[in-house]
């Protein structure tokens, strides 16, 4: 059985700035990068997540200096995604010390290209990001632009796990930063089909909604942004993460 995880992901915006987005727009700015990855270095999480959630769009390759001083600093397992469109750049950001990156376009574009990176770093190092968003009565992709791509959710789901990707990050675009809880009925349509650790992102509302995730989906990992980013109704930023024993709670409780 895989071990249940609780991960944090953190986006950086063209300055390197970390940024909070609600459905993939209105950007807040929640603090600089290094001191929120040395907070959570404290809470002693069980892994952490690093998007640039600028750097592809804007066509450009990933910023290696920053990459690096966040690999440096971190304290857990490190995942980077953002700009990562070939093998030489693949295997530069894991010589800077990142265990896994995450691809989104690229792959997209070429899923061939992910056997070709499986074969190169390991599976286990290889993350695909997937956008999804619900489009009358079936859940489609969309591109980090928001821009629908014509590829059924299951069939890209089926190619990822057959090209060498190791795990799976679903991205819920209407969920983003809305505190509204996980999308379960969402799990339910895919469930069947995931075969590699994945892991749900958006809407992470609390301790409890991370609970009754793993007893209703023991398959996939809880990615959580905004319940470890604020504090509040009023949304101060306060970094946080489930203590020893919170984390017993979720877990066993």
């Amino acid at each position: 059985m895989l071990r249940s995880r609780i991960i944090p992901f953190l986006l950086i915006d063209k300055n390197t700035d970390t940024v909070k987005t609600i459905k993939f727009s209105n950007r807040n700015y929640v603090g600089d990068i290094l001191n929120n990855i040395r907070i959570f270095n404290e809470k002693e999480v069980d892994e952490i997540v690093v998007l640039d959630i600028d750097i592809s769009n804007l066509n450009y390759e990933p910023n290696y200096e920053i990459i690096s001083k966040i690999a440096s600093v971190c304290r857990m397992p490190l995942t980077y995604g953002g700009g990562i469109k070939n093998i030489s750049v693949a295997k530069k950001i894991i010589n800077l010390g990142v265990e896994k990156i995450c691809i989104n376009s690229a792959a997209i574009k070429n899923i061939n290209f992910l056997k070709l990176i499986s074969n190169e770093i390991g599976s286990q190092s290889l993350s695909v990001c997937i956008n999804v968003r619900k489009e009358g009565n079936k859940y489609s992709i969309f591109s980090n632009k928001l821009e629908f791509v014509n590829i059924d959710l299951i069939d890209y789901i089926t190619d990822l796990q057959l090209n060498g990707v190791g795990e799976i990050i679903f991205n819920l675009i209407d969920d983003d930063g809305s505190l509204n809880g996980y999308n379960f009925s969402f799990l339910e349509t895919i469930n069947d089909y995931i075969n590699v650790p994945s892991i749900i992102l958006g809407g992470c509302s609390n301790y409890e909604n991370i609970k009754l995730l793993f007893r209703k989906f023991p398959k996939f990992a809880s990615g959580c942004s905004s319940v470890f980013i604020y504090k509040g109704k009023f949304k101060a930023v306060l970094i946080n993460y489930p203590s020893k024993n919170q984390k017993e709670y979720i877990l066993n409780g």
